[in-house]
C-alpha cells in the first residue's frame, strides 16, 4: 500500500516538475523574443516622433528663428488631413 501512495507521489512530483519547467522556459522565451522585436522596430518607432531640424539652406531667407512645424496637406481640411513638416520663419 505504501509502494503505491510513494509511486503516486513520485508521478505527481515528476508533472508538477515538468509543468513547471515548461512554464519557466516559455516565459523566457516570450521575453527574449519582445526585446527582439523592439530592437527590430526602433527605427519605424522614431519616425514622426520628433520635428526634423531645419537645414542651412531651408531657413536662409529668415533674419531670425527658423525652426519646423506640422503644416497639413490639404488647407481645405486640417483636420482629417495628414501633417508634413515645414521650415517656418519666426518673427521676434
Amino acid at each position: 500500500m505504501s509502494n503505491i501512495k510513494q509511486r503516486h507521489l513520485l508521478l505527481l512530483l515528476f508533472f508538477f516538475t515538468l509543468f513547471l519547467s515548461a512554464h519557466l522556459v516559455q516565459g523566457c522565451r516570450a521575453e527574449g523574443s519582445n526585446e527582439a522585436k523592439m530592437k527590430r522596430s526602433w527605427r519605424r518607432l522614431m519616425i514622426g516622433s520628433t520635428a526634423p531640424t531645419c537645414t542651412y539652406n531651408e531657413c536662409r531667407g529668415c533674419k531670425s528663428k527658423c525652426s519646423a512645424q506640422q503644416v497639413p496637406v490639404e488647407g481645405n481640411d486640417p483636420i482629417n488631413s495628414a501633417y508634413h513638416y515645414k521650415c517656418v520663419c519666426h518673427r521676434s
